[in-house]
């Protein structure tokens, strides 16, 4: 668990996350790293971090470092530019590895066919001198970039792949074999581009999603049609959207009825119908209809806006595997130098062995040395599952949230909004004191309509709905966890919780109703009413009446609550609903454990006990009150469309179509993703160590080294990852 600075620096950083990333966004940095490099990707040089190489100066020295830290394909920054068009279509890769192949192949033809000139200087000698510049050539035309790097980073004092690969190549052509130094650079450039392909392709599906936002839309004013850039419109423009086209925006129709097609959004295909007062989101299509939206929201901040940002946040958090990985990577590197050394000198020097013999195997040392299919199987492990929870209306902020996930013993929901739909109706209502009922419910929604709490919407769609005129409201107070208070015509009225009139001098029969001793001749209506909400209304002295709201329990709640107790995953939810309300949603569900009247400080202490009986704990919710819970909790998962902004900014993971469903699906991913990954590491290291055994023992050479132990390995890795997103 996080103690008080971490709380609030999550808190903090997520609140902020928008604002910072905004501004990030706005530089398309994804540049080739070399013109001899086929991999698209970012600088991950500590001198670059700040700016991610914003400026070109910075980019200069970052290609030149060529990125990752181990010298493998770039994965930092990966996400960064998903909504711009950043695709590769050159074809010089291609062109470099086949003249690469072909170029070898007539070098080694030449030598089995043609009596070539020798030549020779100081130990070294060749007698194919035409084949050796053809090798040569080859070496310079393939492997500059990496030569280049290679020198570079040891001036100053890294050891990187590019070092070793340049070492293990001039190292065979010293040895008298150019054509396996020629053979190693074009395989090891061709294993960087499959590394670079991989990548490309896990955030393929994610590009496709994020850029289809239009970026016109036909704005009606004056009665006119104009065609205007979308982040031109302001709140409460009006926009023309015919039948077939995509909602540029987000607003509410004003005009006309239609089916909306939202899987941009949620995932699900099936269209939703659509009126008079409904809200539409930008990227989705208006199946048939015409209509003209009122823009609630300019282009930087709808939902979909909110999604490319989240996605791209994602990459910053970096699962512990990750993290493992990466500091693994950074010894073992170095290590496999010092063995190769070691490899190459003391069985010359102790046992009077053949040194070049020995220098061959300390060369193939070098080779499999390489950690790339290591360094890549988490990057597109975790891009794949994050692609997979999107296609599925599933926001996923980062690797370190899946490997979280899969170790969840507890999952604890909120009740109003996560378990139920979240839309109270006013039910009844119980008049106690010397008032009407349409005065007490002009009173109630007068003041309820100067709420956001997910309550107040059921005043005001009853005032909506009864066409009641409301008073104007002074003083307004909202106090946390207890309800509202406001002055109308000079009186001073609260309504909520009945703590909320705890601390007042109240007449005797309104104590009474207050200690639930109150009875009336309307048996039924006072009775406690199991899955309803009760709210009191009253003034400093008095209370009037009693208003009962209802919910209704999201259809897919119960089975998702049997799907997570298969998983033998605890399920608990945390209420400020009274304790018969909470009893009854809890039985209905079948929840292991409930809690009811609890404020939000209240949820956060018993996230805390709970946290030291279960371990690892999930917490879903969608309102303002619940984001210290969703802050203090492991995984905070937070429903997308009904939920509030801050909810959404500080969950670690959103469910964009608001559906219960999604967390068995959400923990499915997790589970296949780190299982995949486990998988992919201990291929790695099992085959990795089974080639230091037989190249130490004398039986492969460079080219089995490399073919399996880089280029084998890394497309058996990626093919692997990719099944995350199947």
């Amino acid at each position: 668990m996080f103690n008080d600075k971490e709380f609030n620096e999550k808190i903090n950083s997520n609140g902020n996350n928008n604002s910072n990333n905004n501004s990030n966004s706005n530089n398309n940095i994804n540049k080739n790293i070399n013109k001899n490099y086929p991999i698209e990707g970012y600088c991950h040089d500590e001198e670059c971090h700040d700016d991610f190489c914003s400026d070109e100066e910075c980019h200069d020295d970052c290609r030149d470092d060529h990125c990752h830290e181990v010298g493998c394909s770039c994965e930092h920054g990966l996400l960064e530019d998903i909504d711009k068009d950043t695709q590769n279509s050159s074809k010089e890769p291609h062109i470099i590895i086949g003249t690469g192949i072909i170029l070898i192949t007539i070098g080694k033809l030449l030598e089995y066919f043609m009596v070539q000139p020798s030549f020779s200087f100081g130990f070294f000698h060749t007698n194919e001198l035409i084949s050796f510049i053809i090798f040569l050539v080859v070496i310079v035309a393939v492997g500059n970039g990496v030569i280049i790097d290679g020198i570079k980073s040891l001036f100053k004092g890294k050891v990187r792949m590019e070092l070793l690969m340049t070492i293990a190549t001039f190292g065979a052509f010293l040895l008298g074999d150019g054509f396996e130094g020629a053979s190693l650079m074009v395989l090891y450039y061709l294993a960087e581009y499959i590394e670079g392909l991989a990548l490309d392709r896990s955030k393929k599906s994610l590009t496709k999603l994020v850029n289809l936002n239009p970026d016109k839309a036909i704005l009606k004013k004056d009665g006119k049609e104009l065609e205007v850039a979308v982040e031109d419109l302001k709140i409460g423009d009006t926009v023309v959207v015919r039948s077939g086209d995509k909602i540029p925006i987000d607003g509410e129709i004003i005009s006309g009825t239609t089916s909306v097609n939202q899987a941009s959004i949620t995932g699900e295909s099936l269209a939703v119908d659509k009126n008079i007062g409904d809200e539409v989101y930008s990227s989705t299509i208006n199946e048939d209809g015409y209509i003209e939206v009122e823009v609630r929201k300019t282009s930087k901040n709808t939902i979909f806006s909110k999604i490319i940002e989240l996605i791209k946040e994602s990459e910053e958090k970096k699962a512990k595997i990750d993290l493992f990985i990466d500091k693994f990577a950074s010894y073992y590197t170095p290590l496999m130098v010092v063995l190769a050394i070691l490899v190459a000198t003391v069985p010359y020097l102790f046992f009077q062995e053949d040194l070049v013999t020995w220098i061959k195997t300390s060369l193939i040392l070098l080779v499999i040395s390489c950690p790339c299919a290591l360094a890549i199987s988490t990057p597109v492990s975790m891009v794949s599952a994050i692609t997979a929870g999107t296609k599925n209306g599933i926001i996923i902020k980062g690797g370190e949230y899946i490997e979280e996930l899969n170790k969840i013993k507890a999952i604890l929901f909120d009740k109003t909004g996560t378990l139920t739909e979240g839309k109270l109706e006013i039910s009844s209502i119980d008049i106690i004191g010397d008032i009407s009922k349409e005065e007490l419910i002009l009173i109630a929604c007068s003041i309820e309509n100067m709420s956001k709490h997910p309550i107040s919407h059921a005043f005001k769609n009853y005032a909506q709905e009864n066409k009641i005129k409301l008073q104007d409201v002074l003083n307004f107070q909202s106090i946390s966890g207890k309800g509202l208070i406001g002055i109308i015509n000079n009186e001073k009225y609260l309504i909520g919780k009945k703590d909320i009139f705890s601390d007042l001098n109240l007449d005797e029969e309104s104590k009474i109703l207050i200690n639930e001793n109150f009875k009336s001749s309307n048996d039924t209506i006072l009775k406690n009413k199991y899955g309803k909400t009760q709210m009191y209304i009253g003034t400093e002295s008095k209370i009037l009446g009693r208003i009962y709201l209802k919910d209704k329990l999201r259809v897919d709640a119960k089975d998702t609550i049997e799907s997570l107790k298969i998983r033998d995953i605890e399920t608990i939810m945390l209420s400020g609903d009274n304790e018969e309300v909470a009893e009854e949603v809890s039985n209905i569900l079948g929840l292991d454990e409930y809690h009811g009247n609890l404020l939000p400080e209240d949820k956060l202490e018993k996230i805390e006990s709970l946290a030291l009986k279960h371990g690892d704990i999930a917490m879903v919710g969608d309102g303002v009150n619940d984001t210290p819970s969703l802050a203090r909790a492991n995984v905070g998962i937070a429903m997308g469309i009904g939920g509030a902004d801050v909810a959404i900014e500080t969950a670690d993971i959103v469910l964009m179509d608001d559906k219960l469903s999604k967390i068995d699906q959400l923990i499915s991913i997790a589970k296949k993703t780190m299982f995949v990954l486990k998988e992919n590491v201990f291929i790695v290291i099992a085959v990795k160590a089974t080639l230091v055994i037989l190249a130490v023992l004398g039986h492969i050479n460079l080219l089995t080294a490399i073919i399996i132990g880089d280029v084998g390995l890394t497309l058996l890795v990626v093919l692997n990852s990719f099944r995350i997103g199947r």
